[in-house]
């Protein structure tokens, strides 16, 4: 008999695991689920998974669960809930068998948070992690799948909170840890201050995109002047999206007219970089690589010369690398119609990529490219008019480039206009592809979005290097 504090057997979560929308290896198979650690806390616990693929691979997944013979998610349970916030909120610890739960605080959390009388719910909308919102106050995000190393969205966060005090990011409250008996630490979980008047910013543009398509006429050619003004507010929220993703491009690059005061130890993490030739080679070959990893999953993913790669990249020499958001699109913005501009969330990075990988700097075009993405992902999953829903991608994304360019000059990472067109769209493609990935494991309903865009970035891509040529 198992004791009360011990979490379901694992061939249980074996076959539970692949059916939670945050488990990110949906297109593998599970040939083993190993116990590394169970961190009881507030009659649940913590379980640290081992998880053995059929590809030879493992990961590990930090999973909130209920005593008793079938896995139950632990983060619905109000007790548990308000004991994750106590740690944060006091610096605790909670010990396990193998490792320690550890939190810590912020000087933005607020003095008088009474934890006892908070109400916690769990955000229905999951991707690779888990969201609960406490009352009016925070909102606490955990990692399901843990990584050794500090997480950038807690690095990231407290750099804009405490060194900058970027307005466009909601304020870092406070983080979780966890650290196993070797001494490695992995972010377990990070708080930040809730924006109650806003909305998902993803949300907010389907309904602008279909309110458009409503509007539209069928019969009637989408003459740029009838999309612009039937779109006015959609387009509107684009361009101020674009100088909200400047201005916090420029607090990254620590460029003079953001810098507060004198330099900390802490701005070596953030101080630019020189974009060498090595570098370029680096990321080209970082860019096939993608496209490989997308191949294996879809064999008839058009092939990328190398050459064309390098070429589209080559304008970026000499300019700055720094860090930035990494995974950006409009699902990690929040819109807030009372102000009509936008919050910046979740810094975490491509959950697929290597953590030091996350933790690097690469031109901020990389998030560009990632915001255009987005715009193509909004269009394709508007039903409707398609003529008009085309014009109105080609227009948005036209807004996008050409406020964030004249938001952001004349930063040290911002090459030509023309350079600048080609690199992007080589880190379209690069994003393109790991969407395949992402989307094979996650919604496979959805490969043929990125699938699109791969092969439309793919031409582009030709279509420069045969202009530079």
């Amino acid at each position: 008999m198992r004791s009360r504090s011990e979490t379901p057997p694992p061939e249980a979560l074996a076959a539970w695991l692949p059916r939670q929308r945050w488990f990110g290896a949906k297109a593998r198979r599970i040939t083993g689920v190993e116990r590394l650690d169970e961190v009881p806390l507030a009659g649940a616990a913590l379980a640290v998974l081992g998880v053995s693929f059929d590809d030879g691979g493992t990961d590990r997944y930090a999973v909130p669960l209920l005593a008793g013979d079938e896995p139950i998610d632990a983060l619905d349970d109000p007790a548990f809930c308000r004991a994750l916030l106590e740690l944060i909120v006091t610096g605790g610890r909670a010990t396990g068998r193998r490792g320690v739960i550890t939190g810590a605080r912020t000087s933005a959390l607020p003095s008088g948070l009474a934890v006892a009388g908070v109400t916690a719910r769990r955000i229905g909308a999951e991707q690779s992690n888990s969201s609960l919102v406490y009352g009016d106050a925070l909102i606490l995000k955990h990692f399901r799948r843990l990584v050794g190393g500090e997480n950038p969205d807690v690095e990231i966060t407290r750099f804009l909170t405490e060194r900058v005090r970027f307005p466009y990011t909601p304020r870092l409250l406070g983080w979780l840890d966890y650290g196993d008996s070797a001494g490695a630490r992995a972010t377990l979980g990070v708080a930040q201050e809730l924006v109650p008047d806003a909305v998902d910013g993803w949300r907010w543009m389907l309904e602008r995109l279909a309110a458009f398509v409503g509007q539209a006429t069928a019969d009637r050619a989408p003459r740029d002047d009838r999309v612009q003004r039937l779109a006015r507010e959609s387009l509107r929220a684009v361009r101020r999206l674009a100088e909200t993703t400047a201005a916090l491009h420029l607090n990254l690059a620590l460029e003079a007219r953001c810098r507060p005061g004198h330099a900390t130890p802490e701005d070596a993490a953030f101080e630019p970089e020189v974009i060498t030739r090595a570098t370029l080679a680096a990321w080209a070959q970082s860019v096939l690589r993608q496209i490989d990893g997308a191949r294996a999953i879809v064999p008839d993913v058009p092939a990328v010369a190398e050459a064309d790669v390098a070429a589209a990249l080559a304008g970026l020499q000499g300019r700055a690398k720094t860090r930035h958001h990494g995974d950006y699109h409009l699902g990690q913005t929040l819109y807030r119609p009372s102000r009509e501009d936008f919050m910046i969330i979740d810094f975490e990075g491509e959950p697929l990529r290597p953590l030091e990988e996350r933790r690097g700097r690469h031109s901020p075009l990389r998030d560009v490219a990632g915001m255009l993405r987005s715009i193509d992902y909004a269009a394709a999953s508007t039903p409707g008019a398609p003529a008009w829903v085309e014009a109105w991608r080609r227009l948005a994304r036209a807004a996008f480039l050409g406020s964030y360019v004249e938001t952001a000059m004349p930063a040290a990472f911002l090459p030509d206009w023309r350079e600048l067109d080609a690199a992007v769209a080589a880190f379209e493609l690069e994003k393109a592809a790991y969407e395949v990935v992402y989307e094979a494991n996650n919604r496979p309903d959805w490969l043929p979005i990125p699938l699109r865009g791969l092969a439309g970035a793919a031409a582009r891509l030709s279509g420069s290097a045969a202009g530079a040529a």
